[in-house]
């Protein structure tokens, strides 16, 4: 392969892309995996991209929007992977509902991969969404849409995000949904718990029912959780589609120029 100016604008342009993949993508951005490590990936993947994406058009006046055309590489890159990064927030809400209901948000800890406090069924869900992340060839399915990204979108071409604010609204509710999915058996049983504990109350004023509930809670959202993970399954399965039907939806929507 000869080098051209053409060819080493395109790595550049390739390396911007995939970068802001890295930099938003679920455990791909993940602070545990070495910084050397990700730019050794970066390079390698943007490699890999540079010997079968077709080369930008140069014009004798590109080099004035060089960086603007960077910037929006790194845009298009952090963009998908923002919007494949649903599961893994909607997973970590679910965690946060179920340690609320189970009487173990006050058990958190710091935890140095995301930078903050993290709860014990909020990481337990989290480790879950990646096994099943992987179990699914998410990880394929998310560098084939960055693939598929250079064909629709090509290299160094100016696009308008039309739709994009709608897209972010309708994700946004889709954390909360799935977040409310997937604890929804901890939340409702526990509910039914804490009715049942508060009857409890009223016919027997000397049984200690907030003692007994912070004993019982534990270890009744623990059972639902391990009776449930089937359910679990499917539903985060069936989530990795939604997200890479999103993906798809939102190059879909970007207009090129």
């Amino acid at each position: 392969m000869l080098l051209s100016v053409q060819s080493v604008f395109a790595f550049f342009f390739i390396v911007a892309r995939v970068a802001g993949l890295f930099l938003s993508a679920p455990i791909l951005s993940d602070r545990a995996i070495p910084q050397t490590m990700k730019l050794a990936m970066v390079i390698w993947t943007s490699l890999l991209f540079w010997f079968i994406v077709p080369f930008p058009t140069l014009h004798a006046d590109l080099h004035l929007d060089i960086i603007l055309l960077l910037l929006g590489e790194l845009m298009l890159g952090l963009v998908i992977g923002l919007i494949s990064r649903i599961i893994f927030v909607g997973v970590q809400m679910a965690g946060s509902l179920m340690d609320m209901q189970m009487g173990l948000s006050a058990a958190a800890t710091f935890d140095p991969s995301s930078g903050g406090q993290v709860t014990i069924m909020e990481r337990l869900m989290f480790y879950f969404a990646i096994t099943i992340f992987f179990l699914s060839n998410a990880h394929h399915l998310l560098l084939i849409s960055l693939f598929e990204s250079f064909k629709v979108i090509p290299l160094a071409r100016e696009v308008q995000y039309s739709g994009l604010l709608d897209q972010i609204s309708h994700l946004a509710s889709l954390i909360f949904l799935t977040g409310l999915d997937l604890s929804m058996p901890i939340l409702v049983i526990i509910f039914l718990l804490d009715f049942s504990l508060g009857l409890l109350a009223r016919l027997a004023p000397q049984v200690n029912v907030f003692s007994l509930g912070f004993q019982v809670k534990p270890a009744l959202g623990l059972w639902i959780f391990i009776f449930t993970i089937p359910l679990l399954t499917h539903e985060l399965e069936a989530l990795v589609t939604t997200t890479m039907t999103e993906i798809y939806k939102f190059l879909a929507q970007v207009k090129v120029t």
